[in-house]
């Protein structure tokens, strides 16, 4: 109970601090997926795309621009308390927990955008697929469900180096930027050789769950080649996925508060 009322208060500070933000976000999409292509559609000269596929497209550009400004709204974050370092070291909580919080806010605030916006997309090409409202529905949460999980990723790997980057500021100063860029898309690199590898099929490419079942479920396409196919899942590797995001987020949360300690 004392952890949830905690985890509670957490939440409401991220929320007052943030919050104006993410309406931004959510204001701001709606204009440019909704209001320019209206606006390019009554005064422009020479389109001759389709209505819908235009405001289609705007709203994947709002997608697209929206999940950038999730990881720039996260660092924001991050470094507004870096800055004012006092508010960690005063804490009751520890630094993962307010780390984790950070995640969980930046997420959750950013699934509603992904629903809203995803959901528009998903309107502007309904003409395309034959669909009950069940069979929406269960597209739209596999979209959102996908792009919080790639974002979950992503937040982990960026926070690892975000420590990496603070302890190499430490050393060598601004220069720091200069290793840490580099540095982060050579891991990256040499993680997706890793995963296309050979030995990486043999050794965890086991346990196949076929989500393809799923297929019969989801909209169906007037057009073959826009009809919606899923792949298949596997036990091994995912749960050596979730072994390996829990282990870098103990390592980046660690040397963040070693980093901060200092």
């Amino acid at each position: 109970m004392f952890l949830l009322k905690k985890f509670s208060g957490l939440i409401k500070k991220e929320w007052v601090l943030y919050r104006g933000r993410l309406f931004f976000t959510i204001i701001g999409g709606l204009a440019l997926s909704l209001v320019v292509p209206y606006l390019l559609l009554r005064f422009g000269d020479g389109f001759t795309t389709a209505h819908q596929q235009l405001f289609f497209l705007f709203t994947i550009l709002v997608l697209m621009l929206g999940n950038f400004y999730a990881v720039l709204q996260f660092f924001t974050s991050m470094r507004f308390d870096l800055k004012a370092k006092e508010m960690w070291l005063h804490s009751t909580s520890s630094i993962a927990q307010l780390v984790g919080v950070k995640i969980i806010f930046t997420l959750i605030g950013y699934a509603i955008f992904n629903l809203l916006f995803t959901s528009l997309a998903l309107y502007f090409v309904r003409e395309n697929y034959v669909a009950t409202f069940g069979e929406v529905l269960l597209l739209l949460f596999l979209i959102v469900g996908m792009i919080v999980m790639f974002q979950f990723v992503l937040f982990v790997i960026l926070l690892l180096f975000l420590a990496f980057y603070l302890q190499m500021k430490h050393f060598i100063g601004r220069f720091a930027i200069v290793i840490a860029i580099p540095a982060f898309f050579l891991s990256m690199d040499v993680w997706f050789c890793f995963t296309e590898s050979s030995f990486y099929d043999k050794i965890f490419r086991f346990g196949e769950i076929r989500i393809s079942r799923l297929e019969q479920y989801l909209p169906k396409a007037e057009v073959p080649t826009m009809q919606i196919e899923l792949g298949s899942l596997y036990f091994v590797e995912e749960f050596f996925f979730i072994i390996v995001l829990a282990l870098l987020f103990i390592v980046a949360t660690k040397w963040l508060e070693k980093v901060v300690l200092r």
